[in-house]
């Protein structure tokens, strides 16, 4: 899965990071909520057509990935932990909501949704 994120990264200046076990965050730097969520659903979708078969799970054939978004104007070093927390929390509901889909939380009041 970490080669389809890292086939799937189109500037420089995107990070890859494997969190442990079956996490990973990737970090967009000066991405916009919609285009964060955009390109979520890209790396979303990378995994989904590899078809890797899931042995474990008879409602889903393949593996999928449940992807949490969030996003942030600001210095991110002042707010790294609660980005994570976001994300984390989008992951979650993602999770909840069935699976295989892009759960967003905005950190930015004044950034639409």
């Amino acid at each position: 899965m970490a080669n389809a994120f890292v086939s799937h990264t189109q500037r420089p200046e995107d990070l890859v990071a494997r969190l442990g076990g079956e996490e990973f965050a990737i970090l967009l730097p000066n991405t916009d909520n919609m285009g964060a969520v955009m390109r979520a659903e890209q790396y979303r979708l990378a995994v989904e057509n590899l078809k890797i078969h899931h042995a474990n799970n008879s409602e889903l054939p393949y593996v999928t990935v449940s992807v949490g978004v969030s996003t942030i104007i600001a210095n991110a070093a002042d707010h790294f932990s609660g980005l994570m927390q976001a994300a984390d929390d989008a992951l979650y509901r993602a999770k909840k909501q069935g699976r295989n889909r892009v759960c967003c939380e905005n950190l930015s009041p004044h950034q639409p949704l």
